[in-house]
């Protein structure tokens, strides 16, 4: 008999290497705790938002859009914020005058190169 399995929500950030896709997914982190076992040693699975058990979101990541498996792994939010800054407008900037920079003159005498 075990005993009542604890979860942990834990979100993952995800951006596709073949297509560029971001996404976000939180997944339960569930331990388990054998009460007749005297070592006391807990498994975790990873259930997703479906509850489909996974080995690991991190090793088993595909992409929603295009089924790739070139998958990264980023931290939470950080695919939100991408997202944002893809598709939010840019408030208008000022250009200025890019003037050549020259060379520092030393303000002591020449230097003799003739030794």
């Amino acid at each position: 008999m075990t005993a009542e399995p604890r979860a942990v929500p834990e979100t993952f950030a995800f951006t596709c290497g073949d297509c560029g896709h971001c996404w976000e997914a939180t997944f339960q982190l569930m331990f388990f705790t054998d009460p007749t076992d005297t070592t006391g040693l807990t498994t975790q699975e990873y259930v997703d938002e479906e509850g489909k058990a996974l080995r690991s979101p991190l090793a088993d990541a595909i992409c929603p859009k295009c089924g790739g498996r070139t998958v990264h792994v980023l931290e939470a939010g950080l695919a939100a914020r991408a997202r944002r800054a893809e598709h939010e407008p840019r408030p208008p900037h000022e250009h200025h005058e890019h003037r050549l920079h020259l060379p520092h003159r030393h303000s002591g005498p020449p230097e003799d190169d003739t030794r």
